[in-house]
């Protein structure tokens, strides 16, 4: 008992540490990196840009932050076995689909040779980078945390000031995540493990390819505004939401590491589920949901104004839906990390499923009739589905 005053204080000087974190990685990539790019480029462009970089974070969290889950999720395992390896071959070999990635994407929008070369080395070094940096969490070192994320948004920062332009704008990601993966690289154990295979590797591998397809469907659903809005309204359609949508998904950045935290935490030998807890999480959560919904009546038209001058005017109409879209969503990866523990990997890949059929239809069903306006609706209500499926599992598995 004696000792639980000082666990408290701890995860809690944990959670502000990755808040402050992410609000500095926020910073550099949402009011620099991003609004630099919009100023200089014409809607069309921007919106391509976007679309084009949200399928890129699909490859980049399908690979590299499926192997930085899996890797909390087993590692008690592995020590308990006395195994060491497994995941930078399977972090290798994942990284090598980034070139065919690139290589669909280059076909898919028309990129040049060179925007397509720095996006593909943009992609196996994001890739080697998101995997790594669960070496941080799994020792509970969150002040490195926020050190590789300063430095990391230093490096975007500056290197949005150089590659800025319609052609060169993969390597503003290429630097930034490069940065990130040589300070990983020096600080933790992750370059002095072997690229040997394990008798455990083919139980990993087949945990790895389930969340893989989970990842898959809930990031691509994450994006599904740019690709269902880029066919069919254009890149302005895609400028317009993305922009709406702005200060919720800035946020959303900014709470992602309180769900790391969680699952770090989750992922030590002593941590018990329970009803009790799980309750305890989500009730935070939803009170957190509301500041922020009150936060963004009352702000977030304006910070979009400021940062977003050119594009304002076509977002202002979706901009309070478009962010309750994002604060549902936020609400369900923070009940995500208990469900992804402790209960059978099946239950999140059935959720995710449930997700994308529902967004899906609803988009079907109203954008055609009602434009950016029901797609709003159908981003709300396929959320709302996925956060009440996560509280459903959450209290009847525990």
């Amino acid at each position: 008992m004696s000792n639980q005053p000082n666990r408290l204080k701890r995860i809690s000087g944990d959670f502000v540490i990755s808040i402050l974190a992410s609000v500095i990685y926020t910073f550099a990539r949402q009011i620099v990196v991003f609004p630099l790019l919009a100023a200089r480029l014409t809607d069309a462009d921007y919106g391509t840009l976007l679309t084009v970089a949200g399928l890129a974070n699909v490859c980049t969290a399908m690979i590299g932050s499926s192997l930085n889950n899996i890797r909390l999720i087993d590692d008690s395992h592995y020590k308990e076995q006395g195994q060491l390896g497994d995941f930078n071959l399977l972090c290798l070999l994942g990284s090598g689909v980034s070139v065919v990635f690139a290589a669909v994407l280059r076909r898919m929008f028309a990129l040049s040779p060179l925007t397509a070369v720095l996006l593909g080395a943009y992609l196996i070094v994001s890739n080697l980078y998101q995997y790594a940096t669960a070496f941080f969490r799994l020792e509970l070192n969150f002040k490195r945390t926020f050190l590789c994320n300063t430095v990391v948004s230093a490096a975007y920062c500056a290197a949005a000031l150089v590659f800025a332009t319609a052609e060169l704008w993969p390597g503003i990601f290429l630097v930034g995540e490069g940065v990130g993966l040589l300070f990983v690289w020096k600080t933790t154990p992750f370059s002095r493990e072997p690229l040997s295979r394990t008798p455990l590797f083919s139980a990993t591998a087949a945990t790895l390819l389930t969340y893989m397809a989970t990842n898959l469907i809930g990031n691509l659903l994450a994006y599904a505004d740019r690709m269902i809005l880029y066919p069919i309204l254009g890149g302005e359609g895609v400028s317009y939401y993305a922009t709406a949508s702005f200060f919720g998904k800035s946020v959303g950045i900014v709470m992602a590491p309180i769900a790391g935290v969680l699952l770090g935490y989750f992922a030590q030998k002593d941590f018990k589920a329970s009803k009790k807890l799980f309750a305890l999480v989500n009730g935070c959560s939803l009170a957190c949901l509301a500041v922020f919904l009150l936060g963004c009546w009352l702000f977030a038209p304006w910070f979009t104004r400021l940062l977003y001058p050119t594009l304002y005017e076509g977002a202002a109409p979706y901009i309070l839906l478009a962010n309750l879209a994002s604060a549902i969503s936020n609400a369900g990866s923070m009940a995500q990390p208990m469900v992804l523990k402790a209960c059978s990997i099946r239950w999140t890949l059935l959720t995710q499923v449930l997700y994308g059929a529902s967004y899906l239809l609803f988009a079907w069903l109203w954008l055609p009739g009602y434009g950016l306006l029901g797609f709003c609706w159908a981003s709300i209500t396929a959320d709302t589905v996925r956060l009440l499926a996560l509280y459903a599992i959450g209290f009847v598995k525990f």
